[in-house]
């Protein structure tokens, strides 16, 4: 048995502790979710045997630039430091 296998078959024995474990405090809802999303997904990656990832695009576009935000003076304030401070 392959480590995946094993690690994957935990997984299973987790997730299914969860529902149970939610159903049994009364949060049967959740307990539906977590199996619909969960369960769904751990089957089809034992079923189809592996991962498929939905891929990612990542726009081309102007290379970011930083942006200068505008000064904005409040009255009766001293100006900033001009050197390190000591």
């Amino acid at each position: 048995m392959k480590r995946g296998q094993s690690l994957g078959f935990s997984a299973l024995i987790v997730t299914l502790a969860a529902i149970v474990a939610l159903a049994a405090i009364g949060y049967p809802w959740v307990a539906g979710i977590v199996a619909t999303t969960g369960l769904t997904a751990i089957v089809s990656i034992f079923v189809t045997g592996q991962y498929q990832p939905v891929p990612v695009r990542i726009p081309k576009g102007v290379p970011h630039q930083p942006v200068q935000l505008p000064r904005q003076d409040v009255p009766d304030t001293p100006p900033p430091p001009q050197g390190p401070i000591e």
